[in-house]
Protein backbone atom coordinates (compact mmCIF):
# COMPACT_ATOMS: atom_id res chain seq x y z
CA UNK A 1 0.00 0.00 0.00
CA UNK A 2 1.55 4.10 -0.89
CA UNK A 3 1.66 5.35 2.81
CA UNK A 4 2.69 9.11 2.95
CA UNK A 5 3.99 10.32 5.89
CA UNK A 6 4.45 13.70 6.56
CA UNK A 7 6.12 15.98 9.18
CA UNK A 8 4.33 19.10 10.47
CA UNK A 9 6.77 20.11 12.60
CA UNK A 10 8.07 23.67 10.87
CA UNK A 11 9.60 25.35 14.12
CA UNK A 12 12.90 25.71 13.49
CA UNK A 13 13.71 27.66 17.06
CA UNK A 14 16.55 27.05 19.02
CA UNK A 15 17.16 24.57 15.93
CA UNK A 16 14.77 22.18 13.77
CA UNK A 17 14.51 18.51 15.45
CA UNK A 18 14.95 15.55 13.02
CA UNK A 19 11.23 14.04 12.73
CA UNK A 20 12.75 10.67 14.86
CA UNK A 21 9.58 8.97 15.74
CA UNK A 22 7.89 9.42 12.05
CA UNK A 23 11.15 8.01 10.34
CA UNK A 24 11.06 4.88 12.83
CA UNK A 25 7.17 4.42 11.44
CA UNK A 26 8.02 4.67 7.96
CA UNK A 27 10.67 1.63 8.32
CA UNK A 28 8.27 -0.02 10.26
CA UNK A 29 5.70 0.68 7.34
CA UNK A 30 8.02 -0.34 4.98
CA UNK A 31 9.25 -3.43 6.67
CA UNK A 32 5.82 -5.20 5.99
CA UNK A 33 5.79 -4.02 2.23
CA UNK A 34 4.31 -0.85 2.27
CA UNK A 35 5.35 1.89 0.01
CA UNK A 36 6.33 4.64 1.88
CA UNK A 37 7.23 8.15 1.32
CA UNK A 38 8.04 11.31 3.50
CA UNK A 39 7.49 14.51 3.53
CA UNK A 40 9.44 16.66 5.48
CA UNK A 41 7.91 19.99 5.85
CA UNK A 42 10.22 21.85 7.99
CA UNK A 43 12.04 23.27 5.15
CA UNK A 44 9.06 23.97 2.45
CA UNK A 45 9.01 27.72 1.29
CA UNK A 46 5.25 26.34 -0.21
CA UNK A 47 3.86 23.83 2.25
CA UNK A 48 0.36 24.37 0.25
CA UNK A 49 1.66 23.73 -2.99
CA UNK A 50 4.07 20.98 -1.86
CA UNK A 51 1.34 18.92 -0.07
CA UNK A 52 -0.65 19.42 -3.06
CA UNK A 53 2.33 18.39 -5.70
CA UNK A 54 3.44 15.28 -3.54
CA UNK A 55 -0.11 13.63 -2.41
CA UNK A 56 -0.86 14.04 -7.10
CA UNK A 57 2.63 12.88 -7.62
CA UNK A 58 2.41 9.40 -5.18
CA UNK A 59 -1.76 8.80 -4.99
CA UNK A 60 -1.13 7.53 -1.00
CA UNK A 61 -3.94 5.75 -0.07
CA UNK A 62 -2.63 6.97 3.61
CA UNK A 63 -1.81 9.85 4.87
CA UNK A 64 -0.14 10.17 8.45
CA UNK A 65 0.95 12.95 10.00
CA UNK A 66 3.57 13.58 12.90
CA UNK A 67 2.41 16.32 15.61
CA UNK A 68 5.45 17.04 17.78
CA UNK A 69 4.13 19.65 20.05
CA UNK A 70 1.14 21.23 20.81
CA UNK A 71 2.62 24.43 22.09
CA UNK A 72 5.71 26.12 22.93
CA UNK A 73 5.11 26.05 26.86
CA UNK A 74 6.34 29.87 27.64
CA UNK A 75 3.89 31.43 29.25
CA UNK A 76 3.52 34.93 28.17
CA UNK A 77 2.85 35.45 24.28
CA UNK A 78 2.45 31.69 24.44
CA UNK A 79 2.27 29.81 20.87
CA UNK A 80 -0.38 27.47 20.33
CA UNK A 81 1.38 25.69 17.55
CA UNK A 82 -1.85 23.15 16.70
CA UNK A 83 -3.60 26.19 15.04
CA UNK A 84 -0.61 26.54 12.56
CA UNK A 85 -0.84 22.71 12.29
CA UNK A 86 -4.03 22.57 11.16
CA UNK A 87 -4.11 25.57 8.92
CA UNK A 88 -0.87 25.15 6.93
CA UNK A 89 -0.80 21.14 7.07
CA UNK A 90 -4.26 19.40 8.00
CA UNK A 91 -6.45 21.87 5.96
CA UNK A 92 -4.42 21.91 2.51
CA UNK A 93 -4.38 17.87 3.14
CA UNK A 94 -8.13 17.64 3.31
CA UNK A 95 -8.70 19.99 0.49
CA UNK A 96 -6.87 17.44 -2.59
CA UNK A 97 -7.19 14.10 -0.33
CA UNK A 98 -9.90 12.32 0.28
CA UNK A 99 -8.47 8.60 2.37
CA UNK A 100 -7.88 8.05 5.64
CA UNK A 101 -5.71 10.54 7.70
CA UNK A 102 -4.53 9.47 10.92
CA UNK A 103 -2.22 11.82 13.20
CA UNK A 104 0.00 10.69 15.84
CA UNK A 105 3.56 11.82 17.44
CA UNK A 106 4.28 13.33 21.52
CA UNK A 107 1.56 15.53 20.83
CA UNK A 108 -0.77 13.38 19.74
CA UNK A 109 -0.03 10.93 22.61
CA UNK A 110 -1.03 13.14 25.06
CA UNK A 111 -4.31 14.59 23.95
CA UNK A 112 -5.12 12.34 21.12
CA UNK A 113 -8.84 12.88 21.40
CA UNK A 114 -9.05 16.54 21.99
CA UNK A 115 -6.67 16.95 18.68
CA UNK A 116 -8.74 14.74 16.20
CA UNK A 117 -11.81 16.95 17.45
CA UNK A 118 -9.70 20.29 17.38
CA UNK A 119 -8.26 19.14 13.73
CA UNK A 120 -11.63 17.80 12.53
CA UNK A 121 -10.37 14.24 11.74
CA UNK A 122 -11.07 10.53 12.02
CA UNK A 123 -7.59 8.48 13.26
CA UNK A 124 -5.00 9.23 15.96
CA UNK A 125 -2.27 6.94 16.90
CA UNK A 126 -1.38 6.17 20.55
CA UNK A 127 1.62 4.77 22.45
CA UNK A 128 4.38 3.09 20.10
CA UNK A 129 3.21 4.14 16.11
CA UNK A 130 5.55 1.18 14.58
CA UNK A 131 3.44 -1.47 15.65
CA UNK A 132 -0.40 0.33 15.38
CA UNK A 133 -0.11 2.19 11.93
CA UNK A 134 1.65 -1.01 10.50
CA UNK A 135 -1.69 -2.80 11.78
CA UNK A 136 -3.73 0.53 10.71
CA UNK A 137 -2.73 0.24 7.40
CA UNK A 138 -2.94 -3.11 6.81
CA UNK A 139 -6.81 -3.22 8.08
CA UNK A 140 -7.74 -0.49 5.90
CA UNK A 141 -6.27 -2.19 2.91
CA UNK A 142 -7.80 -5.67 3.63
CA UNK A 143 -10.94 -3.65 4.52
CA UNK A 144 -10.99 -4.79 7.69
CA UNK A 145 -12.58 -3.58 10.79
CA UNK A 146 -10.80 -1.20 13.14
CA UNK A 147 -12.65 -1.88 16.10
CA UNK A 148 -10.43 -2.57 18.94
CA UNK A 149 -6.78 -1.77 17.57
CA UNK A 150 -4.81 -1.16 20.55
CA UNK A 151 -3.24 2.36 20.04
CA UNK A 152 -6.08 3.90 18.13
CA UNK A 153 -8.24 6.51 19.16
CA UNK A 154 -11.21 6.23 16.65
CA UNK A 155 -13.82 9.47 15.94
CA UNK A 156 -16.71 9.71 13.59
CA UNK A 157 -19.27 12.48 13.09
CA UNK A 158 -18.12 14.54 16.29
CA UNK A 159 -18.16 11.66 18.68
CA UNK A 160 -15.09 9.28 20.03
CA UNK A 161 -15.87 5.87 19.16
CA UNK A 162 -13.20 4.40 20.31
CA UNK A 163 -10.16 5.51 22.67
CA UNK A 164 -8.12 2.07 23.09
CA UNK A 165 -4.87 1.64 24.99
CA UNK A 166 -1.69 2.70 23.88
CA UNK A 167 0.41 0.06 21.84
CA UNK A 168 3.78 -0.66 23.91
CA UNK A 169 6.52 -2.35 22.14
CA UNK A 170 7.74 -4.84 24.61
CA UNK A 171 10.97 -5.90 22.17
CA UNK A 172 12.70 -2.86 20.99
CA UNK A 173 15.53 -4.56 20.05
CA UNK A 174 13.52 -5.68 17.22
CA UNK A 175 12.19 -2.78 15.28
CA UNK A 176 14.14 -1.73 11.90
CA UNK A 177 15.93 1.20 12.07
CA UNK A 178 15.58 3.68 9.41
CA UNK A 179 17.77 5.16 6.80
CA UNK A 180 17.57 8.81 7.17
CA UNK A 181 19.40 9.82 4.31
CA UNK A 182 16.42 8.46 2.23
CA UNK A 183 13.64 10.10 4.19
CA UNK A 184 15.05 13.16 5.13
CA UNK A 185 17.46 16.58 3.57
CA UNK A 186 20.36 16.02 5.96
CA UNK A 187 21.95 18.73 4.54
CA UNK A 188 19.37 21.35 5.39
CA UNK A 189 19.26 20.17 9.04
CA UNK A 190 23.78 19.99 9.23
CA UNK A 191 23.24 23.67 8.21
CA UNK A 192 21.38 24.41 11.33
CA UNK A 193 23.74 21.75 13.37
CA UNK A 194 20.46 19.59 14.02
CA UNK A 195 21.60 16.07 15.38
CA UNK A 196 20.28 12.69 14.74
CA UNK A 197 18.53 11.58 17.22
CA UNK A 198 18.82 8.11 19.42
CA UNK A 199 16.86 6.18 21.53
CA UNK A 200 18.38 3.75 24.67
CA UNK A 201 15.08 2.93 26.13
CA UNK A 202 11.37 4.00 26.27
CA UNK A 203 9.14 4.25 29.01
CA UNK A 204 9.65 6.32 32.27
CA UNK A 205 8.88 5.44 36.32
CA UNK A 206 9.62 8.85 37.40
CA UNK A 207 7.29 10.54 39.52
CA UNK A 208 8.07 14.23 38.50
CA UNK A 209 3.93 15.91 38.34
CA UNK A 210 4.47 18.19 35.58
CA UNK A 211 5.91 15.17 32.92
CA UNK A 212 4.41 14.21 30.37
CA UNK A 213 6.94 11.44 29.03
CA UNK A 214 5.36 8.53 31.16
CA UNK A 215 2.09 9.73 29.35
CA UNK A 216 3.81 9.25 26.36
CA UNK A 217 5.67 5.87 26.31
CA UNK A 218 4.40 4.80 29.33
CA UNK A 219 5.57 4.37 33.19
CA UNK A 220 7.44 0.96 32.04
CA UNK A 221 11.24 1.29 30.84
CA UNK A 222 11.54 -1.10 27.78
CA UNK A 223 15.35 -1.02 27.29
CA UNK A 224 17.52 -1.47 24.28
CA UNK A 225 20.55 -3.97 23.71
CA UNK A 226 23.43 -1.79 24.34
CA UNK A 227 25.49 -3.12 21.72
CA UNK A 228 22.53 -2.77 19.35
CA UNK A 229 22.69 1.11 20.10
CA UNK A 230 26.23 1.66 19.76
CA UNK A 231 25.74 -0.58 15.81
CA UNK A 232 23.30 1.63 15.34
CA UNK A 233 25.39 5.25 15.76
CA UNK A 234 28.73 3.61 13.51
CA UNK A 235 25.95 2.61 10.90
CA UNK A 236 24.43 5.98 10.75
CA UNK A 237 27.58 7.57 10.70
CA UNK A 238 29.17 5.64 8.15
CA UNK A 239 26.26 5.80 5.73
CA UNK A 240 25.68 9.39 5.89
CA UNK A 241 28.59 10.94 7.23
CA UNK A 242 26.66 12.84 9.90
CA UNK A 243 28.66 13.20 13.01
CA UNK A 244 26.28 14.70 15.19
CA UNK A 245 24.26 12.36 17.83
CA UNK A 246 21.64 13.15 20.39
CA UNK A 247 19.80 10.60 23.46
CA UNK A 248 16.27 11.34 23.53
CA UNK A 249 15.69 9.57 26.54
CA UNK A 250 13.13 10.70 28.92
CA UNK A 251 16.12 10.32 31.10
CA UNK A 252 19.40 8.78 29.71
CA UNK A 253 21.25 7.93 33.19
CA UNK A 254 18.21 6.17 35.00
CA UNK A 255 18.55 2.97 34.95
CA UNK A 256 22.84 4.17 35.51
CA UNK A 257 24.06 0.32 34.47
CA UNK A 258 22.39 0.59 31.24
CA UNK A 259 23.35 3.82 30.47
CA UNK A 260 26.80 2.91 31.61
CA UNK A 261 27.15 -0.37 29.19
CA UNK A 262 25.32 2.01 26.42
CA UNK A 263 28.42 4.07 26.55
CA UNK A 264 30.78 1.53 26.89
CA UNK A 265 29.76 0.33 23.82
CA UNK A 266 30.01 3.39 21.82
CA UNK A 267 33.64 4.36 23.06
CA UNK A 268 34.59 0.55 22.10
CA UNK A 269 33.62 1.74 18.63
CA UNK A 270 36.48 4.58 18.36
CA UNK A 271 34.32 7.09 16.01
CA UNK A 272 34.85 10.66 15.40
CA UNK A 273 31.72 11.90 16.17
CA UNK A 274 30.10 14.20 19.14
CA UNK A 275 27.36 13.53 21.28
CA UNK A 276 25.00 14.93 23.76
CA UNK A 277 21.86 14.44 25.39
CA UNK A 278 19.08 15.63 26.86
CA UNK A 279 17.45 15.01 30.57
CA UNK A 280 19.67 13.58 32.86
CA UNK A 281 19.02 12.93 36.74
CA UNK A 282 21.22 14.61 39.14
CA UNK A 283 21.08 11.86 41.49
CA UNK A 284 22.25 9.12 38.92
CA UNK A 285 25.04 10.11 38.18
CA UNK A 286 28.73 9.69 39.95
CA UNK A 287 32.76 9.70 38.83
CA UNK A 288 32.81 6.54 36.54
CA UNK A 289 29.57 8.03 34.46
CA UNK A 290 30.29 11.54 33.77
CA UNK A 291 34.60 9.93 32.93
CA UNK A 292 32.41 8.05 29.99
CA UNK A 293 30.57 10.47 29.28
CA UNK A 294 33.84 12.53 28.38
CA UNK A 295 35.41 9.54 26.64
CA UNK A 296 32.57 9.38 24.29
CA UNK A 297 32.95 12.54 23.17
CA UNK A 298 29.86 14.23 24.81
CA UNK A 299 30.05 17.91 23.91
CA UNK A 300 27.28 18.91 26.19
CA UNK A 301 24.32 17.16 28.80
CA UNK A 302 20.64 18.79 29.95
CA UNK A 303 19.78 18.44 33.37
CA UNK A 304 16.09 19.16 34.61
CA UNK A 305 16.59 20.07 37.77
CA UNK A 306 13.69 22.40 37.36
CA UNK A 307 14.29 23.85 41.37
CA UNK A 308 16.84 24.68 43.90
CA UNK A 309 14.80 24.63 46.50
CA UNK A 310 14.36 21.41 48.17
CA UNK A 311 10.60 22.48 49.52
CA UNK A 312 9.97 22.67 45.63
CA UNK A 313 11.54 19.75 44.21
CA UNK A 314 9.49 17.33 46.45
CA UNK A 315 6.59 19.63 45.34
CA UNK A 316 7.27 18.67 41.87
CA UNK A 317 7.99 14.82 42.32
CA UNK A 318 11.37 14.86 41.67
CA UNK A 319 13.54 12.28 43.39
CA UNK A 320 16.85 14.22 44.44
CA UNK A 321 17.46 17.00 46.76
CA UNK A 322 19.71 20.42 46.39
CA UNK A 323 22.87 18.82 47.34
CA UNK A 324 22.58 16.20 44.15
CA UNK A 325 22.54 19.41 42.41
CA UNK A 326 25.84 20.79 43.73
CA UNK A 327 27.56 17.11 43.38
CA UNK A 328 26.01 17.11 39.81
CA UNK A 329 27.82 20.19 39.09
CA UNK A 330 30.93 19.59 40.50
CA UNK A 331 31.29 15.85 39.01
CA UNK A 332 30.23 17.51 35.26
CA UNK A 333 32.71 20.16 36.20
CA UNK A 334 35.68 17.93 36.51
CA UNK A 335 35.50 16.49 33.36
CA UNK A 336 34.66 19.90 31.75
CA UNK A 337 31.14 19.13 29.84
CA UNK A 338 29.12 22.11 30.03
CA UNK A 339 25.72 21.65 30.70
CA UNK A 340 22.30 23.16 30.15
CA UNK A 341 20.05 23.39 33.61
CA UNK A 342 16.14 23.63 33.02
CA UNK A 343 14.50 25.37 35.63
CA UNK A 344 10.24 25.13 36.45
CA UNK A 345 9.55 27.86 38.73
CA UNK A 346 5.92 28.35 39.89
CA UNK A 347 5.15 24.48 41.65
CA UNK A 348 2.83 24.46 44.28
CA UNK A 349 3.93 26.59 47.42
CA UNK A 350 6.38 29.38 45.42
CA UNK A 351 7.71 32.08 47.31
CA UNK A 352 10.11 34.80 47.20
CA UNK A 353 12.44 32.64 49.83
CA UNK A 354 12.04 29.63 47.74
CA UNK A 355 12.72 31.51 44.99
CA UNK A 356 15.68 33.09 46.16
CA UNK A 357 16.73 29.50 47.19
CA UNK A 358 16.39 27.93 43.98
CA UNK A 359 18.67 31.17 42.43
CA UNK A 360 21.33 30.61 44.88
CA UNK A 361 21.61 27.05 43.87
CA UNK A 362 22.00 27.94 40.50
CA UNK A 363 24.55 30.52 41.15
CA UNK A 364 26.60 28.56 43.27
CA UNK A 365 26.53 25.23 41.75
CA UNK A 366 26.83 26.04 37.75
CA UNK A 367 30.21 26.57 35.84
CA UNK A 368 30.35 30.02 33.91
CA UNK A 369 30.56 27.43 30.73
CA UNK A 370 27.03 26.51 31.50
CA UNK A 371 24.25 27.51 30.66
CA UNK A 372 20.51 28.45 32.44
CA UNK A 373 17.11 28.20 30.45
CA UNK A 374 13.98 29.13 33.24
CA UNK A 375 10.75 28.77 32.76
CA UNK A 376 7.83 30.68 34.25
CA UNK A 377 4.98 28.73 35.18
CA UNK A 378 4.15 25.04 34.66
CA UNK A 379 2.36 24.16 31.40
CA UNK A 380 -0.47 21.66 32.69
CA UNK A 381 -1.14 18.97 30.21
CA UNK A 382 -3.90 16.57 30.03
CA UNK A 383 -2.87 13.37 32.48
CA UNK A 384 0.05 14.86 34.21
CA UNK A 385 -0.73 14.88 37.87
CA UNK A 386 -0.09 18.64 38.23
CA UNK A 387 -3.64 19.07 36.00
CA UNK A 388 -5.19 16.51 38.56
CA UNK A 389 -4.16 19.06 41.13
CA UNK A 390 -5.19 22.36 39.92
CA UNK A 391 -8.32 20.61 38.54
CA UNK A 392 -8.98 19.87 42.44
CA UNK A 393 -8.09 23.71 43.11
CA UNK A 394 -9.50 25.16 40.58
CA UNK A 395 -12.61 23.49 38.86
CA UNK A 396 -12.91 25.14 35.18
CA UNK A 397 -9.49 26.11 34.83
CA UNK A 398 -9.46 24.70 31.38
CA UNK A 399 -12.65 24.15 28.85
CA UNK A 400 -10.88 21.59 26.39
CA UNK A 401 -8.97 19.39 28.77
CA UNK A 402 -5.79 20.98 28.32
CA UNK A 403 -5.49 21.57 25.20
CA UNK A 404 -4.62 25.02 24.60
CA UNK A 405 -2.39 26.33 26.97
CA UNK A 406 -3.34 26.70 30.84
CA UNK A 407 -0.42 27.37 33.71
CA UNK A 408 -0.83 26.67 37.09
CA UNK A 409 -1.27 28.78 39.82
CA UNK A 410 0.38 28.27 42.88
CA UNK A 411 -1.65 29.93 45.63
CA UNK A 412 1.26 31.60 47.20
CA UNK A 413 2.43 33.77 44.58
CA UNK A 414 0.84 34.59 41.33
CA UNK A 415 2.69 34.18 38.26
CA UNK A 416 3.45 37.67 36.52
CA UNK A 417 5.31 38.66 40.14
CA UNK A 418 7.16 35.09 40.01
CA UNK A 419 7.66 36.09 36.27
CA UNK A 420 9.19 39.44 37.22
CA UNK A 421 11.39 38.72 39.95
CA UNK A 422 12.93 35.34 38.00
CA UNK A 423 13.76 37.71 34.89
CA UNK A 424 15.15 40.58 37.80
CA UNK A 425 17.14 37.78 39.06
CA UNK A 426 18.50 36.42 35.99
CA UNK A 427 19.31 40.24 35.02
CA UNK A 428 21.24 40.47 38.26
CA UNK A 429 23.04 36.75 38.79
CA UNK A 430 22.43 34.73 35.98
CA UNK A 431 23.78 36.00 32.41
CA UNK A 432 24.60 32.48 31.26
CA UNK A 433 20.75 32.30 31.42
CA UNK A 434 17.50 33.32 29.48
CA UNK A 435 13.73 32.75 29.87
CA UNK A 436 12.33 31.59 26.91
CA UNK A 437 9.72 34.08 26.54
CA UNK A 438 8.63 36.31 23.09
CA UNK A 439 11.39 34.37 21.35
CA UNK A 440 9.05 32.32 19.39
CA UNK A 441 9.28 34.51 16.34
CA UNK A 442 13.18 35.11 14.89
CA UNK A 443 13.15 34.91 11.96
CA UNK A 444 14.74 32.33 9.58
CA UNK A 445 17.60 35.00 8.85
CA UNK A 446 18.90 35.56 12.37
CA UNK A 447 18.77 32.27 13.13
CA UNK A 448 20.89 31.48 9.75
CA UNK A 449 23.06 34.72 10.07
CA UNK A 450 23.75 33.40 14.10
CA UNK A 451 24.20 30.11 12.96
CA UNK A 452 26.98 31.47 10.55
CA UNK A 453 28.25 33.03 13.57
CA UNK A 454 28.62 30.15 15.39
CA UNK A 455 30.26 27.94 12.46
CA UNK A 456 33.15 30.32 11.62
CA UNK A 457 34.00 31.87 15.30
CA UNK A 458 33.25 29.18 17.36
CA UNK A 459 32.64 26.08 15.64
CA UNK A 460 33.52 23.52 18.23
CA UNK A 461 30.78 25.39 20.71
CA UNK A 462 27.02 24.33 21.61
CA UNK A 463 24.37 26.81 20.20
CA UNK A 464 23.93 28.14 23.20
CA UNK A 465 26.83 29.68 24.10
CA UNK A 466 25.73 32.56 21.75
CA UNK A 467 23.73 33.63 23.64
CA UNK A 468 26.24 33.19 26.71
CA UNK A 469 28.40 35.80 24.71
CA UNK A 470 25.20 38.06 23.85
CA UNK A 471 23.91 38.31 27.67
CA UNK A 472 27.56 39.15 28.97
CA UNK A 473 27.86 41.59 26.10
CA UNK A 474 24.37 43.45 27.82
CA UNK A 475 25.33 43.38 31.35
CA UNK A 476 28.76 45.29 30.26
CA UNK A 477 26.96 47.54 28.21
CA UNK A 478 24.76 48.44 31.25
CA UNK A 479 21.84 47.02 29.81
CA UNK A 480 20.74 44.55 32.06
CA UNK A 481 20.87 47.19 34.79
CA UNK A 482 18.29 49.43 33.05
CA UNK A 483 15.95 46.64 32.64
CA UNK A 484 16.47 45.88 36.24
CA UNK A 485 15.59 49.36 37.09
CA UNK A 486 12.62 49.43 34.99
CA UNK A 487 11.52 46.15 36.44
CA UNK A 488 11.84 47.85 40.11
CA UNK A 489 10.39 51.00 39.17
CA UNK A 490 7.05 48.95 37.87
CA UNK A 491 6.87 46.39 40.55
CA UNK A 492 7.50 48.76 44.09
CA UNK A 493 5.99 45.93 45.52
CA UNK A 494 8.19 43.32 45.10
CA UNK A 495 11.45 45.75 45.02
CA UNK A 496 10.95 49.10 47.38
CA UNK A 497 13.09 49.21 50.12
CA UNK A 498 14.04 45.09 49.90
CA UNK A 499 17.67 44.17 48.75
CA UNK A 500 17.40 40.58 47.19
CA UNK A 501 21.34 38.94 47.32
CA UNK A 502 22.39 35.88 47.13
CA UNK A 503 26.29 34.05 48.10
CA UNK A 504 28.72 33.95 45.60
CA UNK A 505 29.34 31.21 44.03
CA UNK A 506 31.30 28.74 45.93
CA UNK A 507 32.41 26.16 43.25
CA UNK A 508 35.20 27.03 41.39
CA UNK A 509 34.97 24.34 38.54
Amino acid sequence: MKILMINSNLSIMPIPVMPYGLCMVAAALEKEGNEVKLLDLCFSNNIKRDIGDTIKDFQPGIIGVTVRNIDAAARIDAFFQLEQVKEKVIEPIKKVFTGPVIIGGPAVGISGAEILGYFDLEYAVIGDGEAAMVEFADRIEKKKTLKGLKGLTWRKDGKIIEENPPWRIKELNDLPRPNYKKYLDLEAYRKYKSTIQIQSKRGCALQCTYCTYKIIEGREIRLRDPQLVADEIERIYKETGFDYFEFTDSAFNVPLNHSKAVLKAIIEKKLDIKMRTMGLVPSALDEEYVDLLKQANFEEVELGIESGSDKMLKALGKNFKRNAIFRAAELLGKVNIPAKWYLILGAPGETIDTLMETFETVKQAISKNDFVIAFNGIRTYKGSAISEQFLEEKPGCTQDNFLRPVFYEPKSMNLDDISTFSYWMMLKYLPNGVIPERRQNTSNFILKLQNLIIMVFCPNLPWWKFYIFTNRLKKILGINFLKRKILEFKNPHLFKNKKYKIKARKTSH
